[in-house]
């Protein structure tokens, strides 16, 4: 049996991958100031669900991800070997 399940593995790849584009290819500096904390995939593999947090305490930032939001799946769907690219909803966590 392998040590980790399948959606485990996919999860830990997409924050790899959303955090590197955030971080490097994203045009908007919004998007840049965010952290992606942890990704939570459904079994399926057709949801998952992205929790992030702002490092400083910006307007909008929810606005500026749901525009970004195809950009991002497309980039998934370039890097990743993966059948089905999960739809991604943010959920943001605030960090006390």
């Amino acid at each position: 049996m392998k040590p980790y399940k399948r959606s485990e593995r996919v999860s830990q790849e997409i924050k790899r991958i959303l955090a590197e584009t955030l971080t490097y290819e994203a045009h908007d500096p919004v998007l840049r100031r965010i952290t992606i904390l942890r990704v939570e995939v459904t079994d399926d593999l057709r949801k998952a669900k992205v929790f992030y947090s702002v490092i400083l305490n910006t307007e909008g930032v929810e606005s500026h991800l749901e525009r970004a939001r195809g950009y991002l799946r497309t980039t998934l769907a370039h890097k990743m070997r993966i059948k089905f690219v999960p739809e991604i909803e943010f959920k943001k966590l605030e960090i006390l």
